[in-house]
C-alpha cells in the first residue's frame, strides 16, 4: 500500500493498494467499528471492473480484530460477475443477479471513482450495500453477530490481480452520505 498523489477523489491524495501476486493476497487496513450497528461510505476506484466472476474482496466487518483469520468476516465482495455480500461462503447476490456471469446484478466499471456504502446492523443480522446512493444488496436476518472492527483493501482469493484506490473512507454510527 502507498499514498498516492497522482490519483485522488477529494484533496490532494488516496490510498493505493498494489496489485499482488497470483492466489490468496490479503492487502487490508483495519479500524475499530464504533458498535455493533454502524455505517462505512468510501470512495473506490479499480483498474479493472468491480464485479469479476471469481471471489475477491474490498471492504468487511469483522467480529475480530481485523486479523484475517480471526472471527466472522461479512465481505462486500465479487463473484458471479457482480457485487455480493458473503459469509463463510454464502453469498448473497446483487439487485438483479444470478449465479452466473452474464445474468445481471450489479458490476462497476474499472478507472472510475464510485461512492459506496454499506449498513452493517449485526444485532439483527442486516446489511444494506449502496454505490452511488442506490442500494444494491438488501440481506435481513443474516447472522447476528458483534462487529468488532471494519477493514478495506483488497482481499484476492482468485484474482485477477488489480490496484485499488481508496479515497474519503469514514465509519460511523449514523449514515455520512455520500458528497455531490
Amino acid at each position: 500500500m502507498a499514498i498516492d498523489t497522482s490519483v485522488f477523489h477529494a484533496g490532494s491524495r488516496a490510498l493505493r493498494v498494489n496489485p499482488g501476486g497470483s492466489g490468496y493476497d490479503w492487502r487490508m487496513l483495519s479500524v475499530p467499528a464504533p458498535g455493533s450497528k454502524f455505517w462505512v461510505r468510501l470512495y473506490v476506484r479499480s483498474s479493472v471492473d468491480i464485479g469479476q466472476a471469481e471471489h475477491n474482496a474490498y471492504f468487511q466487518a469483522m467480529t475480530g480484530s481485523g486479523e484475517p483469520n480471526e472471527g466472522h468476516n461479512v465481505e462486500v465482495a465479487e463473484q458471479y460477475c457482480q457485487i455480493v455480500l458473503n459469509l463463510h461462503d454464502a453469498v448473497v447476490l446483487s439487485t438483479g443477479g444470478a449465479t452466473q456471469c452474464g445474468s445481471g446484478g450489479v458490476k462497476l466499471p474499472k478507472d472510475q471513482w464510485h461512492c459506496m456504502e454499506a449498513y452493517f446492523d449485526g444485532t439483527k443480522g442486516d446489511v444494506q450495500v449502496y454505490a452511488g446512493g442506490t442500494k444494491i444488496i438488501d440481506k435481513t436476518g443474516w447472522d447476528k453477530l458483534d462487529y468488532k472492527s471494519f477493514s478495506f483493501g483488497y482481499l484476492g482469493f482468485h484474482g485477477p490481480a488489480r490496484t485499488m484506490w481508496y479515497d474519503d473512507v469514514a465509519v460511523a454510527p449514523e449514515r455520512i452520505g455520500c458528497a455531490p
